[in-house]
């Protein structure tokens, strides 16, 4: 159990992490936790409005991210799941379970109720 509340506790880090690096590299133009209303970019170095942002226009120019990029924050978390849960290191995951599934050592002293 506390394996894989470290691997959950890993993927949520890494979620994190990749997306506040992408967020320093593109600024305002990524959006990490912009929510729905907010500036979006529009391709050609702009801004429009979604919903109603309560921040002004940024005044730097948008820059156009690639969708590819984008996906970054789900893809780095999704190769710790894989490399977790389809290899050999799966055993670190799982070792808690197999030694708690081990049937108890019966004793012929116990009364059977």
């Amino acid at each position: 159990m506390r394996n894989a509340v470290l691997l959950l506790l890993g993927i949520i880090i890494l979620y994190l992490l990749s997306s506040l690096v992408l967020q320093g590299i593109y600024g305002p133009s990524y959006g990490f936790l912009a929510g729905e209303d907010s500036w979006v970019p529009d391709g050609q170095g702009g801004w429009v409005r979604h919903g109603n942002p309560a921040s002004p226009q940024p005044e730097v120019p948008s820059v156009d991210v690639p969708l590819m990029v984008r996906y970054v924050p789900i893809f780095v978390p999704a190769l710790l799941l894989v490399l977790f849960m389809f290899t050999p290191l799966r055993k670190y995951v799982d070792r808690a379970r197999v030694e708690s599934e081990e049937p108890p050592a019966h004793n012929g002293n116990q009364n059977i109720q």
